[in-house]
This record gives C-alpha cells, structure tokens and sequence, in this order.
C-alpha cells in the first residue's frame, strides 16, 4: 500500500467529533483551536457555525485543509428572524441592545433542528459532541441520537470551582447584599468577593431559566474539557474533579497550537484584513519587554472619558505601547481623539482599531507586560507567552479569573477595579485615573525587584505551559485520554463509530 493510500485508510477510520462553540468571540476562539487540535490527532471534526460567524473562521478551516487536516465548518442556518433579530446578529459582538441577549439565546436554541438534521445525514453516529457550557440545547441533541456529550469550559477552572462552592454552600441565596464581601469557602487561600464579583453565567434578570438549563446540561454531560493545564492550577481542577464526580480534562492553553506567524495572525478572524506586517516591523524597532500591549476584549465597551485617563497615564509613563482601541471604529468622537493622541505619540505608540492579532504581538518579546479586562483567553494567552498583567476586569468571569492571577499565580497588579462595568452605565466619570494608570504599568514593566519577581514567575509559567502541550505533556496526555475515553464511551452506546 502507498503512503498516501495509508493515510487515506487511516482516516477512515478516524473518530467523529462535533464542535459547538458558542456564537461569541471569546468562545469560539479557543473551540476552534480545540477542532484543530483533535484534527491533528486523526480526528474528523466538524465546527459548527453559521454562516457570518464562519466568514471569521475561514482562514483557519482553509488553512486546516491545505494541511490535509478533517476538519469542516459546518454552517447551519441562524434563525434571527424568527427571534426576533436584526438579519445577520449572528454574534454577541453584533449585539447592539441589552434586550437582545434574550432573543439571540433563544435562536441558538432553534439550531437543534438543522444539527440533529446534518448529524442524522452522515453515514455514521459521530463519536462524540463537545459543546460550549453556554450551549444547554445540545443536550436535547445528544439524547435524542445517543450521542456522547462532553461540556467545554471557557473560564479557568478556578471560576468555575468558586462558583461551585458558592451554589453548595448556598451563598448566592442567604447573602443579600450584592456588593457585601464574604470569602469563598474550602479554598487553599483566602479569596474574598462579593455576589456582583463572583456572579454565574446567566445569573441576570430574566434568564432564570437560561441558568437553570446550564446547570441541568452540566449535570447530564459525560465530562467537562477545560482550556487550562495542570500545572496552572493543579489544586482547583483537582478538587473540581472530585466536587463533579466527572471525568476533567484540561486539554490547553489551546492557543499554543498556533506557531507560525500566518496561524497566529489569522486566529479568531482572518477576514479582517490586519496589516500583521506592519505590526510586527513596528515591534521589530522595540527593544525587548519594553511594550506594553493594551486590549480589552471584543465585547467590553470604553468610554472616552476612561480612554482619555488611559491615554495620560501611558503617556505619563514614557514606556512604548501597542494598544487596541475598538471604540475609534464604531465612535467618531472617539476616533477625533484617538487620532489626536496618534499624532502626539507616533514616534513611541501604535494604535490598533478593529480586531487585533493577540497572540502574535503578545508573543513577541517586545512586550513586556498585557493590560487586560481578563477575559480566560487573554489572560491564558498571557500565561502561555510567559507576559505578567495589569488586571483591569469588567464583568462576568473576570473577576475570579483576576483574583487567580493576581492573588494565587501572583503574575499580575490590579487597577482596582470593584464593580462590574454593566453596574455603572450610569457614571460619567473615568472608573480608574490616569495616575492609578500610570503607577500600575511602571509597578509591572518598571517595579525593581518585584517587577522582576513577578516576571520570573510569569516566565516559569510560560515554560510549563509549553511543556504541557508537548508530546508527553499533561495537556497532550489529557487530550490523548478524552479521545480514548470519547471512543469506548460511543462503543459501550452501542454507536457505530466512522
């Protein structure tokens, strides 16, 4: 038999598994690079998408072809309409009102039809689906073909053990006031938050039943993947473990997949047309950790007034800066003064507008240090590129995750954010001065002998990181483990597996 010829038999024989990331940035990134993942491992995987949310993974599927990788999008049809959606809100970045998050959830819910219609399609039971924790409706799709079904957690398993004791000790219920501070019990340290700082997903008014459903479809999975490593947070996934009674596999950071310059540049959304070139010439002039690199997200909204204290306090502190400022394509007073505050510092600082290639600056040795809202993939890929944080949160998971990084890993400085961002659409003022601003970065790129400290820790934790996605690491192994346990579970199903 040719080589080719054996390739071709042993990817017939490979196992199935389905993909279903949540229709948002921040969860489909990590997914997608899972897909990838498990397709370098001989797996056939189909992701699944729609068709606006596939222009932004287009690159990375094409590019998985070119490679000989079975990886497919799948693109099934987004029911806006019938929601009651504006045509083409296909992501929760696309969302421009609050009463909107209702109806885009319940349009994902009606993409059970057409998924258990196309899986129904194939030839033969796919081994497995693997779906975001935001994704409840699968559930019902795994049922009614018998197909395994594992969950995946986008938030560090620190959050999500917090939050779990939380709900068992019935904290969220007998305190009343959201802003009291109280400690989260049978942790190693002492971590205080209060209700706003450690709130769930979908713990909001009128989504009581969103919740209630996340919580049965966890209850129900066959397992829990998590983009994390053991050596992170080796204490909170063990007892996450133990407090579940499931299978856990931290399988990340994910993003460490991508090695090459194009991979990384065309990660979460190739279509977007970022002059990566120029990008990294600009950093080719810096020398090494002497950028600082500020982004807050895809969803996380910035007042000028808060970007204004942010503009002083970078220029206050002398240091070069990347910083993604999303705000100047969608505000044209916000563009006014960003280009203003270009001009008064195009000899040291470069502005980004629109989506930013993360990894690929955060992993050149330029920059020295991440401003970050801590969304769990920014803040991971801080951790895989070995880069200390300035913490700056503004809702939902981030919170914890920054208690993680500034309070246990001990690779971060807070600026002292202490209230959720949506708890303050009234305030007009900066939450954070350019004065906390400026002594918060020089603390991390210029700090002495805790700046130094707090590097060498970050460093240590980009090693093993690297270690762990490397052949005999704990992810790699992890991985290896949930295709494995993936493949006898469909068997004992009784599924006839590709």
């Amino acid at each position: 038999m040719s080589t080719m010829n054996g390739l071709m038999k042993c990817h017939e024989q490979t196992s199935h598994f389905v993909v279903v990331p949540l229709m948002a940035q921040g969860h489909m990134i990590p997914m997608a690079d899972l897909a990838l993942l498990l397709a370098h491992r001989g797996a056939r995987v189909s992701l699944i998408t729609t068709p606006v949310n596939a222009c932004r993974l287009r690159a990375a599927a094409d590019h998985a072809a070119f490679t000989g990788l079975l990886l497919r999008l799948v693109e099934l049809p987004f029911p806006c309409k019938a929601a009651g959606l504006p045509d083409g809100c296909e992501n929760i970045d696309l969302i421009q009102k609050p009463d909107l998050f209702g109806p885009f959830f319940k349009s994902l819910h009606l993409m059970a039809g057409p998924l258990k219609n196309y899986l129904r399609a194939q030839p033969k039971s796919p081994t497995c689906i693997i779906s975001d924790q935001c994704m409840p409706w699968t559930m019902e799709v795994s049922k009614d073909l018998n197909i395994p079904r594992f969950v995946f957690h986008g938030p560090s398993c620190f959050f999500h053990l917090c939050t779990l004791k939380l709900v068992q000790h019935k904290l969220y219920e007998n305190v009343k006031d959201d802003r009291e501070s109280f400690t989260v019990p049978e942790l190693p340290q002492r971590i205080e938050v209060n209700k706003l700082t450690a709130q769930r997903f979908f713990d909001w008014p009128q989504m009581e039943d969103l919740l209630r459903r996340v919580e049965e479809a966890d209850d129900t999975s066959d397992g829990f993947v998590l983009n994390s490593f053991q050596e992170l947070e080796p204490w909170y996934i063990d007892e996450y473990r133990r407090s579940v009674g499931k299978e856990v596999w931290p399988v990340g950071p994910v993003s460490l997949l991508h090695k090459e310059t194009g991979s990384k540049a065309v990660r979460g959304n190739g279509s977007t047309g970022i002059d990566q070139v120029s990008v990294l010439q600009w950093l080719e002039g810096r020398e090494r950790g002497s950028v600082i690199f500020i982004s807050f997200g895809s969803i996380a909204k910035t007042r000028l007034l808060q970007l204004v204290e942010i503009g002083f306090g970078l220029e206050a502190t002398g240091l070069a800066f990347v910083w993604a400022v999303k705000e100047a394509e969608e505000n044209e007073e916000v563009k006014r003064w960003v280009g203003e505050f270009e001009k008064r510092n195009w000899n040291r600082g470069l502005i980004i507008k629109g989506w930013v290639p993360q990894v690929l600056i955060l992993t050149h040795p330029a920059v020295g240090a991440f401003m970050t809202h801590c969304g769990w993939n920014s803040a991971l890929e801080a951790v895989a590129a070995g880069v200390p944080m300035v913490t700056w949160p503004h809702f939902s998971d981030q919170f914890l995750n920054e208690k993680l990084v500034v309070e246990v890993l001990r690779t971060g400085v807070g600026v002292g954010v202490k209230m959720p961002a949506f708890h303050l659409t009234e305030v007009e003022q900066a939450v954070v001065g350019r004065e906390k601003v400026e002594m918060v970065v020089r603390r991390v790129m210029c700090g002495g002998e805790e700046g130094e400290e707090m590097r060498k820790r970050a460093w240590e934790l980009g090693e093993k990181a690297r270690k762990a996605m490397e052949d005999g690491g704990s992810s790699y192994e992890n991985l290896s483990s949930l295709i494995g346990y993936a493949t006898g579970l469909a068997a004992n199903r009784g599924v006839e597996l590709q």
